[in-house]
C-alpha cells in the first residue's frame, strides 16, 4: 500500500526533525563531557568525569590531567634549557658533541669519533639549510679529500654513577681528550654524498679532517645532520615554552637543581630562587603554593598532594632522562592559592562546572528519536522502492515520463550533495571568521543547537538522494536518464569512428583536440563538469588500455623473434583497429627473418665446408713440401746462402702448417663439429701440469709464472683434452705477447653464489708488450691480434679457439683490458 502525498510530507518533516534532535543530543553530550583548553602545545581536549562532581577542582581528575601535561612540558623545557643555557641565560658558545648528543639515551664507548660545534653555529646552520652534493672520486682524490688519520675523542670520566650518561659527561669542562690513529690507506673510488661544511668545529676542522674512511665520514655526517635538525626544533620549542612558563604568564612554578661532577645548576621560573638559596627551604616554598610535586632520585623520595603517582611522574621524565642525573631535585607546583595568571588551569576551573546534569535522560530521548527515525526511513524507502512485482508496466512508463525525471541523474546527486555540504561549509567559514578552530567551536554554548539545525539540512539532502535514486532504480530510469550515458555513448561512437579509418593526422590530432576542448569546457562548469570529464577520461583510458594490451601482445611476439623464435606469430583475431595492420607487418617480418636465418645458416655451412676442404687441399702439398725440405736439410750443402734459404722455408712451412691446423680446428669448433666427452677434472692439477709443460717457454720469454690457489683440489666437469688445449692456448698467448721481464699471474678460486651453487674461476693476467687499442671482445674474434702490425708469430686464432672450446664445455670465457693489463677469466661450474 502506497502512502498518500500528505502523509509522506509529514513523515519526511518528522524524519528530518528527529535527525536534528539526534545530532543535538550527540553535540550536547560531547560539548558537556569534554572541554578544549589552549595550553603550551596548542588546543588540547580534556574529558569531564562524573566522579569529579563531588570533588573540588584541585582534587579533580581534570586538574591532575592538566597538571600532568604541564609537568611534561616543564621537564621538556628544563632539558632544552640545559642544552642552550649557561648560568640561566642563553649561551651560544655552549659546545655540542654530536655523537654523544645523538646517542644521549645510551652509553658510549670510551673512545669514539665525533665533531664538536658551538650551539650558535648549529642553529645558524639549521637556518641556512643543510646542503649535500654528490661527487665522483678516484682513489687519489679520496686520499686527498679525507684525512690520513682518524681523530678519536676519549671521555676521562665516562661512568654511569649518579646517572651521569655519556652526553652529560661530554659537557663537563676538561673531561675530554683527543688523539689520532693512522688510517688503513683504503680510499675507495666511487660516488659519494658530500655534506657542505658551512661551519667548522670548535677546533677549526671540517668533517673530512676528522675521519680517514668513507664509512666514518658517512656516519659522522648522519650524526651532524640529525643534531642540526633536533637542536633547531628544540630551539623553537625552547623559545615558546620559556615564554609560556614565565612567572608572569603561568600559574606553574618549577625549580630544578641538578649536580654534575660537583657543579650545581639551577633552572626555575621563580625569580627569588634564581640566585642565593642558602637557608631557604625550597620544599616549604612550593608547598605554600598549593598543589605541588617533589621528586629526588638519589634520596629515593617522591612527595605530592596531587593524584599524580610516582610511576606516572617517572614516565614523564623518561623521554628526557638524559638531562636528569640521579643528583637532581625537581619541584613543580601550581599557585592554587591565588591563580594570579590566566592560563589552562584557570580555563579548566571555569569549565569544571559544565558537566551535563541530565545526561541519562537525554540519552534515552536520543535513542527513542533514533528508533523513530529508522521506522520512518523504512516506511518512506518502501514507498519509494515498490517491489517490481507490484509495479505495472503503465506505472513504470509513468515513472520514466514523470516531471521529476526530467532532471538528469547527476543533477539529483549534485543538488543533494550541495545541500549536505552547505552546513559543514558554513561551520568552517564561521570558525574562520571567528579566528578559532572547529574543536573550539564545540565549546560554544549554542553549538548543540547549531549542529542540530545543520543535521536537519544535511538530512534533507541525503534523503533526497536516497529516495530519488531508489525511485529511479525501480522505474529503470537511473542510467537511461543520466547525462553520463549520453556522453559515454557519444564518446564511444567518436572513438570507434576515429580509429577505424582515416590518416594518421585525422586519427591522432583531431580526436585529441576534441578531447582537450571538451575537458576544458567541462571543467568550467564546476563539480558536475569535473565528474563528467572524469567519466569521459575513464572511457578514454579503457580505449587506451585495449590499445596498449594489443601492443603488448605484438611486443611480446617481437621479443620472441628477437630472442630467436622467428616462427612466433601474433593472433590478429584478438586485436582491434590499426593494431591488426601492425600485427600483420610483424608476422611478415618474422617470416622474412626466418628465411634470412635459413639462408645465413646455409651460407655459414658452405663457408665452413669451404675452409675445411681448402685446408685439406692445401695440407696435402704442404706435407710434401715439409718432407722435401727435411730431405734437403739432410744433404751436405756447402753453400751458406742455400742453407739459409732452406731454414727460412722450414720455419715458414711449419708456421703455415700450424695456421692450417688452427684454421681447421676453429672451423670445426665454430660449426659444432667436435666431440665433447665431459668428465670430472681436478682443475688445480691440470693448471699445474700446463705450467710444468710451459716452464721452459716462460723462461725463454723471460717471464715468471705465478700460480695462486687457496685449495689443493677444485673439481669441475669438462673435456680434459679440450680444456688442456684452452689453457695451452692461453699460456702460448702470454709467451708471445707479454712484456719481457714481467710476471704472469694465474689465480684459481672457488666462489659461492647466492643460490648455493659454486663456481671455479681461473684467471690469467699479464702486461702486454704492445699497446692494446681495442675492446676485449674483439681479441676473441678470429684473425684478430693485439699486434696490429702482425710482426709476431701468432695467427690470431688462439683466443678464438680457446673461447669456443670453453663455451662448448659449458664454461664462460671473458677478456678484460685495463690499459696494457691483459686478463682472461674462465668460469666453470664446480662439483663436489
Amino acid at each position: 500500500m502506497r502512502l498518500n502525498i500528505r502523509l509522506k510530507k509529514i513523515l519526511r518533516i518528522s524524519q528530518h526533525l528527529f535527525a536534528g534532535f539526534i545530532a543535538f543530543v550527540l553535540a550536547y553530550s560531547v560539548s558537556s563531557s569534554s572541554i578544549v583548553i589552549t595550553g603550551a602545545d596548542g588546543d588540547y581536549s580534556y574529558n569531564l568525569y562524573k566522579s569529579d562532581r563531588s570533588r573540588t577542582y584541585e582534587e579533580s581528575l581534570l586538574f591532575n590531567n592538566i597538571l600532568g601535561n604541564n609537568a611534561s612540558n616543564v621537564l621538556r623545557l628544563v632539558a632544552e634549557r640545559s642544552q642552550f643555557e649557561n648560568g640561566g641565560t642563553y649561551d651560544g658558545n655552549k659546545k655540542i658533541d654530536v655523537t654523544a648528543y645523538i646517542n644521549r639515551a645510551f652509553m658510549l664507548p670510551g673512545d669514539y669519533i665525533t665533531a664538536v660545534y658551538y650551539i650558535s653555529d648549529i642553529l645558524k646552520w639549521g637556518q641556512s639549510g643543510i646542503s649535500v652534493e654528490t661527487r665522483n672520486f678516484t682513489e687519489e682524490e679520496s686520499a686527498a679529500f679525507l684525512s690520513q688519520s682518524t681523530t678519536y675523542t676519549h671521555l676521562k670520566n665516562n661512568n654511569v654513577s649518579g646517572g651521569v650518561n655519556s652526553f652529560l659527561n661530554s659537557q663537563i669542562d676538561d673531561n675530554t681528550l683527543t688523539f689520532t690513529v693512522a688510517g688503513n690507506g683504503n680510499y675507495e673510488a666511487g660516488s659519494h654524498n658530500i655534506l657542505i661544511s658551512r661551519y667548522q668545529t670548535v677546533d677549526g676542522k671540517n668533517i673530512e679532517d676528522i675521519v680517514s674512511s668513507w664509512d666514518e665520514y658517512i656516519l659522522l655526517c648522519t650524526y651532524i645532520q640529525e643534531t642540526i635538525g633536533d637542536i633547531s626544533n628544540n630551539y623553537k620549542e625552547y623559545g615558546s615554552l620559556l615564554n609560556y612558563y614565565t612567572f608572569q604568564n603561568s600559574n606553574i612554578r618549577y625549580y630544578v637543581s641538578r649536580t654534575i661532577n660537583g657543579k650545581s645548576e639551577i633552572y626555575t621560573n621563580v625569580n627569588d630562587l634564581v640566585k642565593d638559596t642558602v637557608g631557604v627551604d625550597i620544599g616549604s616554598v612550593f608547598k605554600e603554593y598549593g598543589s605541588y610535586i617533589y621528586y629526588c632520585p638519589y634520596e629515593l623520595k617522591y612527595e605530592t598532594n596531587t593524584k599524580i603517582k610516582e610511576s606516572v611522574f617517572k614516565s614523564l621524565i623518561g623521554p628526557y632522562g638524559y638531562a636528569f642525573p640521579d643528583q637532581t631535585k625537581i619541584y613543580i607546583a601550581v599557585d592554587t592559592a591565588n591563580y594570579p595568571c590566566s592560563d589552562d588551569f584557570t580555563s579548566g576551573k571555569s569549565s569544571f562546572t559544565k558537566y551535563m546534569p541530565y545526561r541519562t535522560q537525554l540519552y534515552i530521548l536520543g535513542v527513542i528519536a533514533a528508533l523513530a527515525y529508522l521506522i520512518i526511513f523504512m516506511l518512506l524507502f518502501r514507498d519509494a522502492r515498490q517491489d517490481k512485482e507490484k509495479v505495472s508496466d503503465e506505472d513504470v512508463i509513468a515513472m520514466q515520463t514523470d516531471s521529476g525525471n526530467k532532471i538528469n541523474t547527476e543533477s539529483v546527486f549534485i543538488l543533494g550533495a550541495l545541500i549536505i555540504v552547505f552546513p559543514v561549509a558554513a561551520l568552517i567559514i564561521a570558525s574562520y571568521i571567528k579566528g578559532t578552530t572547529l574543536m573550539k567551536m564545540t565549546q560554544l554554548q549554542a553549538f548543540p543547537y547549531i549542529l542540530g539545525v545543520s543535521a536537519i539540512i544535511a538530512d534533507v539532502g541525503l534523503m533526497y538522494i536516497v529516495y530519488e535514486f531508489t525511485r529511479r532504480i525501480t522505474g529503470k530510469s537511473l542510467w537511461k536518464n543520466s547525462f553520463t550515458r549520453k556522453i559515454s555513448f557519444g564518446a564511444r561512437n567518436l572513438i570507434i569512428n576515429a580509429t577505424d579509418n582515416g590518416s594518421v593526422f585525422i586519427r591522432t590530432w583531431i580526436p585529441y583536440v576534441i578531447f582537450v576542448v571538451i575537458n576544458l569546457l567541462l571543467f568550467k562548469i564546476g563539480i558536475a563538469g569535473i565528474i563528467i570529464a572524469a567519466f569521459m577520461d575513464f572511457l578514454i583510458g579503457i580505449f587506451l588500455y585495449r590499445q596498449n594490451t594489443d601492443r603488448d601482445k605484438i611486443i611480446h611476439v617481437i621479443e620472441n623473434i628477437k630472442n630467436g623464435d622467428v616462427k612466433a606469430k601474433v593472433d590478429v583475431r584478438e586485436l582491434h583497429a590499426d593494431n591488426i595492420l601492425l600485427a600483420d607487418a610483424v608476422n611478415s617480418i618474422g617470416e622474412g627473418i626466418e628465411k634470412a636465418v635459413d639462408t645465413s645458416m646455409k651460407d655459414e655451412k658452405l663457408k665452413a665446408d669451404l675452409i675445411t676442404n681448402v685446408s685439406h687441399d692445401i695440407k696435402t702439398p704442404l706435407t710434401s713440401i715439409i718432407n722435401y725440405i727435411g730431405l734437403i736439410k739432410r744433404e751436405n750443402i756447402d753453400n751458406e746462402k742455400v742453407k739459409e734459404y732452406v731454414e727460412v722455408l722450414d720455419v715458414k712451412s711449419a708456421k703455415l702448417k700450424q695456421l692450417i691446423e688452427d684454421l681447421l680446428d676453429a672451423s670445426k669448433i665454430s660449426s659444432g663439429n667436435i666431440s665433447i666427452q665431459m668428465s670430472k677434472i681436478n682443475f688445480v692439477e691440470m693448471v699445474n701440469q700446463n705450467i710444468g709443460e710451459f716452464y721452459e717457454k716462460f723462461e725463454n720469454a723471460n717471464l715468471q709464472p705465478i700460480f695462486r690457489c687457496s685449495q689443493p683440489s677444485i673439481q669441475i666437469m669438462a673435456d680434459p683434452r679440450h680444456l688442456w688445449r684452452v689453457i695451452e692456448n692461453l699460456f702460448s698467448n702470454a709467451c708471445k705477447y707479454a712484456l719481457k721481464g714481467t710476471r704472469v699471474y694465474m689465480d684459481l678460486k672457488l666462489i659461492e653464489e647466492e643460490d648455493g651453487g659454486k663456481k671455479a674461476v681461473f684467471s690469467i693476467k699479464n702486461i702486454s708488450d704492445k699497446e692494446l687499442d681495442m675492446d676485449g671482445d674483439d681479441l676473441s674474434e678470429r684473425f684478430i691480434r693485439g699486434d696490429e702490425s702482425r710482426t709476431t708469430e701468432g695467427s690470431g686464432l688462439g683466443l678464438s679457439i680457446a673461447k669456443n672450446l670453453t663455451v662448448a664445455q659449458n664454461g664462460d670465457f671473458k677478456i678484460r683490458l685495463d690499459g696494457d693489463l691483459f686478463k682472461v677469466i674462465l668460469t666453470f661450474d664446480a662439483v663436489e
